[in-house]
């Protein structure tokens, strides 16, 4: 599920607009964003009008200026563009559909087309088209309330109010003394330490649920049976113990299951330092699924880069992020998309080739098979996972990739051998891990970037690359090809 869901069509199209605007860095020529787009040049007029119209709401801090041939945004250094985003999906009317049910629980027809000043048309197909949305958390709006799993409909909440609240609202309004109180305990009892983000994720969570145990007959299915590999799992004992702790002390009614819940988001929301994470992964059970998953890719991973062996701490650090990933993979369904993964997949690319791409599919597939899912690429969260993945391979890349040292030697006349030379050295320098030189002799390379055709001059490198044409397209793409060969 994409942010823009929660959007009518006309809005949708603007916040795909603004983000279009960032992507290019904030500057975009009138003709390319009207045919990203695809809009006429009238309706693009119209759209960018009424932007500026919702960014008046923001005063100077934000707006869009157009010159005829181009489009530009202006930011002031202590805004953020997510702040707009998140003003587009707090007007939309399936937006307040969803706050509404989460604050009352329950509704009539009658109240909430009363509360929300919708007609009874309006709300019905309003709650239809939520419903195609959430689908993919296994959730749905029926019989004037959320059905489905619980943990399912906190997670969906959790996702939704983490892009929506601002830092200032969760000083005021999440991090109450209660939660802080909460936060503290776990601490305590559990010897864990949560950073400063971990603490509004954990307290927004805690928000989320207080709300939420006062609903009768939740749903617990799904996760009574996801659960029972970790019955006598360490930290799910002490989490256990702790809930039933808190809930006598403030006399409330909880089931076995709120442990279940608050244990799982622990363990897969970015919650846990990777110190505290290494110390639970010593004690914890190998036959779980998650902890399965995670040996299995990270061995799939050690073996990809030999003979390069990485680190003990490289190798913890791997284990620490799969376990995030896989948690979620493992316990949950459907994600909140804020990004279009293709952009990001495509800027890797950049980097990295296609290499990392390949990987990170070879890793979902087997984690999918290992936890029992069929592999889907409409499937929200498994393009998360998979970027996640990615993300994970990315940073291990950044540690242990071979240095590759590429000299450059061109039988030019200086001007042209000069010109090409920043070319190649423009084009080159986002690749991770390499070292661009002008060709000295007597010094080993791993590629020879060359106009010389007499390549048996080369004896000390490892490979040579002809230029074909003075500049092309096509030697950059050969280029980075062999480069990427040359990493592995």
């Amino acid at each position: 599920m994409k942010i823009e869901d929660f959007l009518e069509k006309k809005e949708a199209i603007q916040l795909t607009i603004l983000k279009k605007i960032i992507k290019e860095g904030g500057k975009i020529s009138y003709e390319n964003l009207r045919k990203d787009s695809k809009v006429s040049k009238a309706s693009l007029e119209n759209y960018l009008e009424e932007i500026n119209d919702h960014l008046q709401d923001y005063h100077v801090d934000c707006r869009v200026e157009l010159d005829g041939s181009w489009v530009e945004l202006f930011l002031s250094n202590h805004f953020s563009i997510e702040t707009v985003y998140a003003g587009y999906v707090k007007q939309s009317l399936k937006y307040q559909l969803i706050d509404y049910i989460f604050n009352h629980q329950e509704f009539t027809v009658v109240k909430i087309i009363s509360d929300l000043s919708i007609s009874e048309s309006s709300l019905f197909r309003k709650i239809k088209e939520l419903n195609v949305l959430l689908k993919e958390f296994s959730i749905q709006i029926k019989n004037g309330q959320l059905q489905g799993e619980e943990l399912q409909i906190r997670y969906f909440y959790f996702q939704v109010y983490w892009f929506l609240t601002p830092y200032e609202e969760f000083q005021q309004a999440i991090l109450t003394s209660q939660n802080q109180n909460l936060i503290n305990g776990f601490e305590k009892e559990l010897d864990i330490k949560f950073s400063s983000f971990s603490r509004m994720r954990v307290s927004l969570w805690f928000a989320i649920s207080k709300k939420r145990t006062a609903v009768t007959k939740k749903i617990h299915k799904t996760i009574l049976q996801k659960m029972k590999p970790y019955k006598n799992d360490h930290l799910y004992k002490q989490v256990r113990q702790l809930i039933l702790l808190y809930s006598s002390r403030y006399s409330i009614e909880v089931e076995e299951e709120e442990s279940m819940i608050h244990f799982i988001f622990l363990t897969s929301q970015s919650i846990l330092s990777e110190k505290d994470f290494i110390n639970y992964d010593l004690v914890r059970s190998r036959r779980t699924p998650t902890a399965l998953v995670d040996t299995l890719l990270r061995e799939t991973i050690l073996l990809y880069y030999l003979p390069t062996k990485p680190t003990i701490a490289l190798e913890r650090k791997i284990t620490f992020y799969l376990s995030q990933i896989n948690g979620t993979l493992y316990f949950f369904e459907g994600a909140l998309e804020m990004n279009d993964s293709s952009d990001f997949t495509a800027k890797e690319s950049e980097v990295w080739g296609k290499n990392l791409e390949k990987l990170s599919r070879q890793l979902l597939s087997t984690a999918l098979e290992t936890v029992g899912k069929i592999n889907s690429p409409i499937d929200s969260l498994q393009r998360l996972t998979l970027l996640e993945y990615s993300t994970a391979l990315s940073i291990v890349d950044f540690n242990i990739s071979k240095e590759l040292l590429i000299g450059i030697d061109l039988n030019l006349m200086d001007m042209h051998a000069e010109f090409l030379t920043q070319t190649l050295l423009l084009n080159l320098k986002n690749i991770i891990g390499i070292t661009v030189e002008e060709y000295r002799e007597n010094h080993t390379y791993d590629l020879v970037i060359t106009t010389n055709f007499s390549s048996n001059y080369y004896i000390r490198a490892t490979e040579i690359y002809i230029i074909s044409e003075f500049y092309s397209q096509f030697d950059m793409i050969q280029i980075k090809s062999r480069i990427n060969k040359l990493k592995i």
